[in-house]
């Protein structure tokens, strides 16, 4: 009887002593390193990714794209059409009336966006039945970033009965019809809570 006490008692020690683990969850292919490709081999935008509109993976230095990647080779490219949204999102299991942080960097090429186009951080909201019950949007870009990455973040708390947050970069609406507008970058997206 004794040494289980003695044992259980160092249990509760190293318990105690150890360094506090993150629950956060993390975002799969968050450099976007990897290739999006079909929904069935879960190889969009992580376990559940979903690339909407005209957005892809794009090699740093090749065909006019930004020569450095803000980490790693490769980065989001998000183009913008008339009249359109396009983007990429990611799904992971949360819960309800808890905090939520997650960063990004973006960059936007010479020159600025037109007026009625901007790329942000978004985040939304979903029940156990997958139904939507939210959203957040962070702060919406336009100017170009003079050849840097800029970083951006966004953190709150979820609403009531969240089961699911959507992590969501996205570009748009570009109404002033002036083409295809493809020089929106994002890259190293994290959840940090």
């Amino acid at each position: 009887m004794r040494n289980i006490l003695v044992l259980t008692s160092l249990i509760m020690a190293l318990a105690i002593l150890s360094p506090a683990t993150s629950t956060a969850q993390q975002l799969k292919n968050s450099s976007f390193e990897t290739d999006f490709g079909s929904k069935e081999d879960e190889n969009m935008w992580g376990d559940h990714g979903i690339a909407f509109g005209e957005a892809y993976v794009a090699n740093a230095d090749t065909e006019g794209h930004p020569k450095r990647a803000h980490s790693g080779d490769r980065m989001l490219l998000i183009n913008a059409p008339s009249g359109t949204w396009n983007g990429v999102w990611q799904e992971v299991n949360w819960g309800s009336e808890v905090s939520y942080a997650w960063e990004a960097y973006y960059r936007i090429e010479h020159p600025s966006l037109p007026h009625e186009c901007e790329t942000f951080m978004k985040v939304e909201f979903y029940d156990f039945s997958g139904s939507p019950i939210g959203e957040s949007e962070g702060s919406r870009h336009q100017e170009q970033t003079h050849n840097r990455w800029v970083l951006d973040s966004m953190r709150g708390i979820t609403p009531k009965g969240t089961a699911q947050i959507r992590f969501v970069l996205l570009a748009g609406p570009n109404n002033e019809d002036q083409g295809v507008i493809n020089r929106i970058y994002w890259d190293d997206a994290r959840i940090l809570e």
